[in-house]
């Protein structure tokens, strides 16, 4: 059996979704099919994990993660989600390292980092 990664089932369905010949649910019906057919079911989390983030930018939306401490309150995650269309997809991480603040990350390309550890780094390094 020939491997296939989970990008290339995220870009497989992305080319499916485009083409427009089947509706969105249905495809997503074969899909997991195809995975259980393949015998890729141990696989399904990071294969479902790429078909969302091509599901998303197929809706012109983008993958935002934030990064906090701790969890985020209700009105918190509100406010963050505010700052971004409602086309994105915000996931929530949290990360005791970061100390206090948060950090996003766009797409896993662009970045914000407003957190207490990266400018403890920064005033390290500048001492």
């Amino acid at each position: 059996m020939t491997a296939i990664s989970s990008v290339h089932y995220a870009k497989a369905f992305r080319r499916a979704l485009q083409e427009g010949a089947v509706k969105e649910e249905e495809l997503i019906g074969n899909l997991f099919r195809v995975i259980q057919h393949r015998g890729h079911a141990a696989h399904a989390k990071r294969i479902v994990e790429c078909v969302s983030r091509e599901l998303v930018h197929h809706h012109s939306g983008r993958w935002i993660i934030a990064e906090t401490a701790r969890p985020l309150t209700d009105a918190q995650r509100e406010k963050v989600r505010g700052a971004f269309s409602k086309k994105d997809y915000m996931e929530e991480k949290v990360r005791s390292e970061l100390v206090a603040g948060i950090r996003i990350v766009m797409d896993g390309e662009r970045e914000f980092d407003g957190s207490l550890k990266r400018k403890l780094d920064i005033l390290c390094l500048t001492n």
